[in-house]
């Protein structure tokens, strides 16, 4: 049984490293390499939580004030959220986790890549 690393304390974050590891059990694509890659995965799904809570907490703007200007800004952590999930489909595809290299989808083409329906054939 593979267990995420030690520094993976939330819950949500070891949630998504079981999943992502019996998904490659099920593909029999566990390796060194791919525990790694869930390991990443579950790291950024921990920093992800941290920064949805703290917009939950402070909002989506909030009020910056410099000595006599105030003004509202971005929370920075909606941006850090956006290239957290960007980050996290990249290493998805590499570990082939994707819905577009589903196994199911994948059976469809068949080996020289042609779709197995009339419209394609035609």
């Amino acid at each position: 049984m593979h267990k995420p690393k030690k520094e993976i304390k939330n819950r949500d974050a070891k949630k998504l490293f079981e999943i992502l590891i019996r998904e490659l059990e099920i593909d029999d694509n566990l390796s060194d390499r791919t525990i790694m890659i869930a390991d990443n995965m579950a790291l950024l799904e921990q920093l992800k939580q941290e920064h949805i809570k703290d917009i939950k907490d402070r909002g989506v703007v909030e009020l910056f004030v410099n000595g006599s200007q105030q003004m509202y800004r971005q929370n920075k952590s909606v941006d850090a959220v956006i290239k957290i999930i960007e980050h996290q489909r990249k290493l998805q595809a590499e570990l082939k986790l994707t819905p577009a290299s589903d196994r199911k989808v994948s059976g469809i083409v068949d080996q020289e890549g042609n779709a197995g329906d009339d419209f394609d054939r035609f």
